[in-house]
Protein backbone atom coordinates (compact mmCIF):
# COMPACT_ATOMS: atom_id res chain seq x y z
CA UNK A 1 0.00 0.00 0.00
CA UNK A 2 1.21 3.65 -1.00
CA UNK A 3 2.78 6.02 1.96
CA UNK A 4 -0.62 8.70 2.46
CA UNK A 5 1.40 10.41 4.69
CA UNK A 6 1.54 14.06 4.03
CA UNK A 7 4.90 15.75 4.26
CA UNK A 8 3.90 18.76 6.03
CA UNK A 9 7.23 20.25 6.06
CA UNK A 10 7.43 20.19 2.60
CA UNK A 11 4.14 22.06 1.51
CA UNK A 12 5.21 24.95 4.39
CA UNK A 13 8.56 24.71 2.42
CA UNK A 14 6.89 25.13 -0.99
CA UNK A 15 4.33 27.75 0.56
CA UNK A 16 7.44 29.92 1.74
CA UNK A 17 8.94 30.03 -1.51
CA UNK A 18 6.16 31.08 -3.35
CA UNK A 19 5.44 33.93 -0.63
CA UNK A 20 8.91 35.23 -1.58
CA UNK A 21 8.66 34.72 -4.76
CA UNK A 22 5.45 36.83 -4.73
CA UNK A 23 7.07 39.99 -2.59
CA UNK A 24 9.91 39.94 -5.61
CA UNK A 25 7.53 40.41 -7.97
CA UNK A 26 5.37 42.95 -6.03
CA UNK A 27 8.79 44.80 -5.50
CA UNK A 28 9.65 44.58 -9.12
CA UNK A 29 6.49 45.50 -10.17
CA UNK A 30 4.14 47.42 -8.07
CA UNK A 31 0.49 46.90 -8.23
CA UNK A 32 -2.26 49.64 -8.90
CA UNK A 33 -5.42 49.61 -8.36
CA UNK A 34 -7.61 51.40 -10.89
CA UNK A 35 -10.72 53.36 -10.08
CA UNK A 36 -13.59 52.92 -11.82
CA UNK A 37 -14.59 55.86 -14.27
CA UNK A 38 -11.63 57.27 -13.63
CA UNK A 39 -8.90 58.24 -16.02
CA UNK A 40 -6.01 58.30 -13.20
CA UNK A 41 -5.05 55.39 -11.41
CA UNK A 42 -4.67 55.67 -7.41
CA UNK A 43 -1.53 53.75 -6.76
CA UNK A 44 -1.00 51.87 -3.84
CA UNK A 45 2.58 53.07 -3.16
CA UNK A 46 4.27 56.57 -2.90
CA UNK A 47 5.63 56.87 -6.25
CA UNK A 48 2.89 55.56 -8.28
CA UNK A 49 1.17 57.32 -10.79
CA UNK A 50 -1.76 59.63 -10.29
CA UNK A 51 -3.59 63.07 -10.04
CA UNK A 52 0.01 64.52 -9.71
CA UNK A 53 -0.40 64.57 -13.18
CA UNK A 54 -3.11 67.14 -13.98
CA UNK A 55 -1.93 70.17 -11.73
CA UNK A 56 -5.38 71.88 -11.99
CA UNK A 57 -7.19 68.83 -10.17
CA UNK A 58 -4.61 69.18 -7.79
CA UNK A 59 -4.74 72.46 -6.78
CA UNK A 60 -8.64 72.32 -6.30
CA UNK A 61 -7.86 68.91 -4.12
CA UNK A 62 -5.48 70.78 -1.67
CA UNK A 63 -7.81 74.27 -1.35
CA UNK A 64 -10.91 71.40 -0.44
CA UNK A 65 -8.54 70.31 2.15
CA UNK A 66 -7.54 73.42 3.54
CA UNK A 67 -11.59 73.78 4.11
CA UNK A 68 -12.53 73.16 7.85
CA UNK A 69 -12.75 69.22 8.29
CA UNK A 70 -16.72 68.83 8.05
CA UNK A 71 -17.24 71.87 5.89
CA UNK A 72 -18.53 72.49 2.30
CA UNK A 73 -17.26 74.88 -0.20
CA UNK A 74 -18.60 76.34 -2.93
CA UNK A 75 -17.25 75.89 -6.80
CA UNK A 76 -17.23 79.42 -7.44
CA UNK A 77 -15.53 80.45 -4.29
CA UNK A 78 -12.72 78.90 -6.14
CA UNK A 79 -13.31 79.56 -8.85
CA UNK A 80 -13.08 83.51 -7.86
CA UNK A 81 -9.88 82.88 -5.80
CA UNK A 82 -7.85 80.92 -8.50
CA UNK A 83 -8.90 82.88 -11.71
CA UNK A 84 -10.14 79.45 -13.17
CA UNK A 85 -13.32 79.96 -15.14
CA UNK A 86 -16.15 78.14 -13.27
CA UNK A 87 -17.17 75.99 -16.40
CA UNK A 88 -13.69 74.28 -15.69
CA UNK A 89 -13.78 73.83 -11.97
CA UNK A 90 -17.07 72.19 -12.25
CA UNK A 91 -15.31 69.85 -14.71
CA UNK A 92 -12.81 69.19 -11.85
CA UNK A 93 -14.88 68.81 -9.49
CA UNK A 94 -16.78 66.05 -11.53
CA UNK A 95 -13.46 64.29 -11.55
CA UNK A 96 -12.63 63.87 -8.18
CA UNK A 97 -15.98 63.13 -7.43
CA UNK A 98 -16.30 60.55 -9.68
CA UNK A 99 -13.11 59.21 -8.15
CA UNK A 100 -14.69 59.33 -4.84
CA UNK A 101 -12.29 61.92 -3.07
CA UNK A 102 -14.76 64.86 -2.58
CA UNK A 103 -18.26 64.65 -1.76
CA UNK A 104 -21.04 66.69 -3.02
CA UNK A 105 -23.75 68.84 -0.92
CA UNK A 106 -26.35 67.98 -3.22
CA UNK A 107 -29.79 67.95 -1.88
CA UNK A 108 -28.89 68.39 1.35
CA UNK A 109 -26.97 71.66 1.29
CA UNK A 110 -25.75 74.38 -1.48
CA UNK A 111 -26.00 73.15 -4.99
CA UNK A 112 -22.23 72.91 -6.45
CA UNK A 113 -20.58 73.00 -2.62
CA UNK A 114 -18.01 69.68 -1.77
CA UNK A 115 -15.82 68.80 1.05
CA UNK A 116 -12.85 65.97 0.91
CA UNK A 117 -13.38 62.21 1.74
CA UNK A 118 -11.61 60.11 3.70
CA UNK A 119 -10.22 58.29 0.61
CA UNK A 120 -9.29 62.37 -0.21
CA UNK A 121 -7.39 62.41 2.76
CA UNK A 122 -5.40 59.35 2.35
CA UNK A 123 -5.11 60.78 -1.66
CA UNK A 124 -3.64 64.02 -0.09
CA UNK A 125 -1.26 62.75 2.06
CA UNK A 126 0.16 60.93 -0.69
CA UNK A 127 0.64 64.04 -2.44
CA UNK A 128 2.21 65.58 0.24
CA UNK A 129 4.80 62.97 0.64
CA UNK A 130 5.43 62.81 -3.10
CA UNK A 131 6.38 66.86 -3.39
CA UNK A 132 9.75 65.80 -1.68
CA UNK A 133 10.48 62.66 -3.55
CA UNK A 134 13.41 64.13 -5.65
CA UNK A 135 13.50 61.17 -8.41
CA UNK A 136 9.53 61.73 -8.92
CA UNK A 137 9.74 65.37 -9.02
CA UNK A 138 13.02 65.08 -11.59
CA UNK A 139 10.70 62.64 -13.93
CA UNK A 140 7.61 65.04 -13.88
CA UNK A 141 9.77 67.85 -14.79
CA UNK A 142 11.49 66.36 -18.04
CA UNK A 143 7.95 64.98 -18.89
CA UNK A 144 6.16 68.17 -18.34
CA UNK A 145 9.08 70.72 -19.94
CA UNK A 146 9.41 68.16 -23.07
CA UNK A 147 5.17 68.00 -23.82
CA UNK A 148 5.06 71.82 -23.25
CA UNK A 149 8.34 72.41 -26.19
CA UNK A 150 6.20 69.88 -28.17
CA UNK A 151 2.51 72.12 -27.51
CA UNK A 152 4.16 75.17 -28.42
CA UNK A 153 5.82 74.05 -31.48
CA UNK A 154 8.82 76.97 -31.36
CA UNK A 155 12.08 77.85 -29.91
CA UNK A 156 10.95 78.83 -26.53
CA UNK A 157 12.74 80.42 -22.90
CA UNK A 158 13.02 77.81 -20.88
CA UNK A 159 12.04 79.88 -17.40
CA UNK A 160 9.11 80.83 -19.98
CA UNK A 161 7.88 76.97 -18.57
CA UNK A 162 7.85 78.28 -14.62
CA UNK A 163 4.74 80.46 -15.21
CA UNK A 164 2.79 77.74 -16.51
CA UNK A 165 0.29 75.47 -14.83
CA UNK A 166 2.37 72.58 -15.77
CA UNK A 167 5.40 73.68 -14.03
CA UNK A 168 3.39 72.34 -10.49
CA UNK A 169 3.94 68.36 -8.95
CA UNK A 170 1.82 67.24 -6.98
CA UNK A 171 0.42 71.20 -5.67
CA UNK A 172 4.11 72.24 -5.93
CA UNK A 173 6.27 74.39 -7.74
CA UNK A 174 9.34 72.93 -9.94
CA UNK A 175 12.26 74.92 -9.03
CA UNK A 176 14.74 76.74 -12.03
CA UNK A 177 17.35 74.45 -10.17
CA UNK A 178 14.90 71.30 -11.00
CA UNK A 179 14.19 72.79 -14.60
CA UNK A 180 18.08 72.93 -15.49
CA UNK A 181 18.58 69.78 -14.61
CA UNK A 182 15.52 68.36 -16.65
CA UNK A 183 16.97 70.53 -19.55
CA UNK A 184 19.79 68.58 -19.27
CA UNK A 185 18.99 65.36 -19.20
CA UNK A 186 16.33 66.12 -22.59
CA UNK A 187 19.27 67.64 -24.28
CA UNK A 188 21.72 65.19 -23.65
CA UNK A 189 19.19 62.83 -24.69
CA UNK A 190 18.59 64.19 -27.51
CA UNK A 191 15.28 64.78 -27.56
CA UNK A 192 15.48 68.66 -26.98
CA UNK A 193 18.48 70.75 -28.41
CA UNK A 194 19.85 74.69 -27.66
CA UNK A 195 18.85 76.71 -30.66
CA UNK A 196 21.86 78.76 -30.44
CA UNK A 197 20.24 81.90 -29.71
CA UNK A 198 20.87 84.87 -27.41
CA UNK A 199 19.03 84.86 -24.99
CA UNK A 200 19.24 80.80 -24.69
CA UNK A 201 16.24 78.96 -26.35
CA UNK A 202 15.84 75.40 -26.70
CA UNK A 203 13.92 73.33 -29.38
CA UNK A 204 12.38 69.71 -29.26
CA UNK A 205 13.98 67.47 -31.59
CA UNK A 206 12.38 64.92 -34.00
CA UNK A 207 13.43 61.90 -31.01
CA UNK A 208 11.65 64.51 -28.40
CA UNK A 209 8.68 64.60 -31.16
CA UNK A 210 8.43 60.67 -31.39
CA UNK A 211 8.94 60.59 -27.24
CA UNK A 212 6.05 62.35 -26.66
CA UNK A 213 3.56 60.99 -29.85
CA UNK A 214 4.37 57.48 -28.72
CA UNK A 215 2.63 58.59 -24.90
CA UNK A 216 5.66 56.83 -23.08
CA UNK A 217 7.52 58.69 -20.28
CA UNK A 218 11.00 60.04 -21.16
CA UNK A 219 12.38 57.46 -18.99
CA UNK A 220 10.36 54.26 -21.14
CA UNK A 221 11.17 55.92 -24.02
CA UNK A 222 14.71 56.02 -23.71
CA UNK A 223 15.21 53.17 -21.78
CA UNK A 224 12.81 51.20 -24.68
CA UNK A 225 14.04 48.11 -26.31
CA UNK A 226 15.30 48.43 -29.81
CA UNK A 227 13.97 45.99 -32.46
CA UNK A 228 17.38 44.38 -34.11
CA UNK A 229 17.68 42.83 -37.33
CA UNK A 230 15.54 39.43 -37.84
CA UNK A 231 17.23 36.08 -39.15
CA UNK A 232 16.10 33.61 -41.50
CA UNK A 233 18.28 30.38 -40.46
CA UNK A 234 17.82 27.33 -42.94
CA UNK A 235 20.59 24.67 -42.55
CA UNK A 236 23.84 26.59 -43.63
CA UNK A 237 22.45 29.55 -45.11
CA UNK A 238 21.29 32.84 -43.05
CA UNK A 239 19.13 35.25 -44.69
CA UNK A 240 18.74 38.60 -43.21
CA UNK A 241 15.52 39.95 -43.14
CA UNK A 242 15.97 43.63 -42.92
CA UNK A 243 19.86 44.05 -44.25
CA UNK A 244 21.64 42.75 -47.01
CA UNK A 245 24.91 43.00 -44.95
CA UNK A 246 25.40 40.89 -41.84
CA UNK A 247 27.84 41.63 -39.28
CA UNK A 248 27.91 38.98 -36.19
CA UNK A 249 28.68 40.15 -32.49
CA UNK A 250 29.45 37.85 -29.69
CA UNK A 251 27.55 39.45 -27.19
CA UNK A 252 24.37 39.74 -25.89
CA UNK A 253 21.49 41.90 -27.76
CA UNK A 254 19.20 41.69 -24.33
CA UNK A 255 21.45 43.17 -22.35
CA UNK A 256 21.26 47.35 -22.88
CA UNK A 257 23.43 49.32 -20.59
CA UNK A 258 22.18 52.31 -22.50
CA UNK A 259 20.84 53.68 -18.44
CA UNK A 260 24.43 53.32 -16.83
CA UNK A 261 25.87 56.27 -19.82
CA UNK A 262 22.85 58.52 -18.97
CA UNK A 263 24.02 58.21 -15.56
CA UNK A 264 27.25 58.88 -16.27
CA UNK A 265 26.54 61.40 -18.69
CA UNK A 266 24.87 62.97 -15.61
CA UNK A 267 27.82 62.81 -13.34
CA UNK A 268 29.90 64.27 -15.07
CA UNK A 269 27.31 67.28 -16.16
CA UNK A 270 26.73 68.09 -12.09
CA UNK A 271 29.92 67.04 -10.95
CA UNK A 272 30.88 71.05 -10.40
CA UNK A 273 27.61 71.66 -8.38
CA UNK A 274 28.67 69.03 -5.32
CA UNK A 275 30.58 71.18 -3.65
CA UNK A 276 33.79 68.79 -3.60
CA UNK A 277 37.39 69.80 -3.95
CA UNK A 278 38.95 70.28 -7.24
CA UNK A 279 40.76 66.89 -7.03
CA UNK A 280 38.14 65.08 -5.89
CA UNK A 281 36.07 66.26 -8.37
CA UNK A 282 38.58 65.41 -11.03
CA UNK A 283 38.78 61.83 -9.44
CA UNK A 284 35.05 61.56 -9.77
CA UNK A 285 34.41 62.62 -13.69
CA UNK A 286 37.37 59.96 -14.27
CA UNK A 287 35.23 57.24 -12.61
CA UNK A 288 31.87 58.32 -14.49
CA UNK A 289 34.21 58.64 -17.86
CA UNK A 290 35.29 54.87 -17.37
CA UNK A 291 31.74 53.75 -17.05
CA UNK A 292 30.55 55.33 -20.03
CA UNK A 293 33.45 53.69 -21.98
CA UNK A 294 32.29 50.56 -20.34
CA UNK A 295 28.97 50.78 -21.13
CA UNK A 296 29.34 52.21 -24.81
CA UNK A 297 31.80 49.13 -25.85
CA UNK A 298 30.51 47.15 -28.79
CA UNK A 299 31.36 43.94 -25.99
CA UNK A 300 29.77 45.47 -22.93
CA UNK A 301 30.71 43.26 -19.80
CA UNK A 302 27.85 43.35 -17.16
CA UNK A 303 31.17 42.60 -13.76
CA UNK A 304 32.82 45.83 -15.77
CA UNK A 305 30.14 47.58 -15.83
CA UNK A 306 28.30 47.22 -12.21
CA UNK A 307 32.22 47.36 -10.69
CA UNK A 308 32.22 50.64 -12.25
CA UNK A 309 29.39 51.49 -11.23
CA UNK A 310 29.84 50.93 -7.78
CA UNK A 311 33.53 52.95 -7.79
CA UNK A 312 31.28 56.05 -8.75
CA UNK A 313 28.34 55.31 -6.50
CA UNK A 314 30.83 55.13 -3.83
CA UNK A 315 32.54 58.60 -4.85
CA UNK A 316 29.00 59.98 -4.36
CA UNK A 317 28.34 58.49 -1.07
CA UNK A 318 31.81 60.08 0.14
CA UNK A 319 30.66 63.63 -0.68
CA UNK A 320 29.60 65.29 3.03
CA UNK A 321 27.80 68.26 1.70
CA UNK A 322 24.08 67.45 0.82
CA UNK A 323 22.15 69.23 -1.95
CA UNK A 324 19.46 69.02 -4.50
CA UNK A 325 21.70 68.05 -7.72
CA UNK A 326 23.38 65.47 -5.53
CA UNK A 327 20.35 63.53 -4.36
CA UNK A 328 19.33 64.12 -7.46
CA UNK A 329 22.19 61.94 -9.14
CA UNK A 330 21.97 59.22 -6.43
CA UNK A 331 18.29 58.55 -7.17
CA UNK A 332 19.16 58.80 -10.69
CA UNK A 333 21.90 56.00 -10.40
CA UNK A 334 19.88 53.48 -8.29
CA UNK A 335 17.15 53.95 -11.30
CA UNK A 336 20.04 52.84 -13.51
CA UNK A 337 20.89 49.78 -11.75
CA UNK A 338 17.60 48.79 -11.33
CA UNK A 339 17.17 48.94 -15.22
CA UNK A 340 20.15 47.86 -16.36
CA UNK A 341 21.02 44.58 -13.47
CA UNK A 342 16.77 44.68 -12.19
CA UNK A 343 15.69 45.64 -9.07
Amino acid sequence: MANKDIDHRAIEKHVKEINKAYQRAARKYPVTVPVTGKGFTISAGIIGVGIEQDPQIVRLLFWLGEQPRQGFAAQHAYAEQSAVPLEDVQVLAHALERDGLIDSAGVFGEDGAYRVTADGRVELRRLTQLRSDPAARHRYATDAFLRWLYTTAHDQHPTAFLTTAESHFAGDELSGTELHYALARLIHSGLAEDAGTEPKTVAITIDGIDCVLSGATVSDYLNRTRPGDYYSINGTNIVAGSQAKVEQHNHNNAFDPSAMREFAALVQQLAPTYGMEPAQQAELVRDAEVLAEEASSETAQPGRIRAAFDTVMGGLAQIGAASAGLDLTMQHGQQALNTVFGG
